[in-house]
């Protein structure tokens, strides 16, 4: 049995400051994950910090960046778009990006052990995964399976290497955010990680929200855009972003973070809820945002006992 360890003696460690790969953005030797609906430019924002991480160069004109060396393992783009891409973002061949040459990855002992093993050959230190769900063939609202999948991820870290993983979100209505609640499955995914960013689209502009740095307090909003012609496409820092979030949103974003964790629940059992997560609202105003989530699509309503109707997050497809 290993020896416990005395307070006086974690005391008096001495840690290492926070390292960064992406000041403030992405932690070393940690798994960050970005999170968004689809067309919202994920692919082209990790290929972005590919490039600046590669290439020692600020990140979106703003984020500082340590030099290192890329693995992407995507299985969302074929190569022929993810090279138009970094022709278009301006990445030079001399780069020490490299790319997984084994279609259909999935996370296992095997794929781990030689992908780590390949990452210290080219002195790589970053791993990039597009996206989540294409690489495991888990229930991703399990607990229990998606502690396994974080569990391989968390390998690349103990050998010092970062990971930054896409996710999806949930469908949502009328052009909302459900930031911090957003991604699909269970809540532990967002438990399981030490970062993550929520990332919205409209039209060119994008609008990231941090919601969760385990080792430092979380960023401000921010805005950046996407310069885009013919040939090139650039993304510029615009600055903070200002959030002024109303009582509506408020009480959606409750509603699907209770509902990620309880599943299925009744309209009385989610006000009694809202009320004790300090949510305030009333019967009337709870059953109107929950019309309108179900006709949005965000979530379902089936037939409970009696005249009571349960409220759940809809079910999603992979391809959605």
């Amino acid at each position: 049995m290993d020896p416990l360890v005395k307070l006086e003696d974690l005391m008096n460690r001495n840690f290492p400051q926070e390292e960064w790969l992406v000041d403030r953005i992405l932690p070393e030797e940690a798994i960050t994950i970005l999170s968004g609906p689809p067309a919202s430019y994920k692919t082209w924002v990790l290929l972005d910090i590919a490039i600046a991480v590669s290439s020692h160069k600020p990140l979106f004109g703003k984020f500082k960046t340590s030099q290192a060396g890329v693995l992407i393992i995507d299985e969302e783009n074929n190569p022929r778009i993810l090279q138009k891409r970094l022709f278009m973002l301006q990445a030079t061949a001399d780069l020490p990006i490299y790319f997984s040459n084994s279609p259909g990855f999935k996370l296992n002992d095997e794929n781990v052990d030689l992908a780590i093993l390949n990452c210290q050959a080219y002195g790589i230190k970053l791993v990039i995964i597009d996206s989540l769900v294409r690489i495991h063939a888990s229930d991703e609202n399990s607990a229990g399976d998606m502690a396994a999948v974080f569990d391989h991820l968390k390998r690349f870290t103990v050998k010092g290497i970062t990971v930054l993983v896409t996710h999806h979100n949930r469908k949502p209505g009328a052009n909302r955010s459900y930031t911090g609640s957003e991604m699909r499955g269970s809540s532990d995914i967002l438990a399981a990680v030490d970062s993550h960013l929520a990332l919205s689209r409209k039209d060119r502009q994008l609008v990231f929200h941090q919601t969760k740095q385990r080792g430092e307090e979380e960023l401000e909003p921010f805005q950046i855009v996407a310069n885009i012609d013919k040939y090139s496409f650039a993304f510029e820092y615009q600055g903070k972003l200002e959030v002024r979030e109303d009582k509506v949103q408020a009480i959606q974003n409750a509603i699907v973070m209770l509902l990620t964790d309880n599943g299925k629940l009744m309209q009385k059992e989610l006000l009694a809820l809202l009320e004790d997560t300090g949510v305030k609202t009333n019967e009337h105003k709870l059953r109107t945002v929950l019309g309108a989530m179900v006709a949005e699509g965000v979530l379902q309503e089936t037939a409970g006992s009696g005249k009571t109707k349960l409220y759940s997050l809809r079910e999603v497809t992979p391809n959605e």
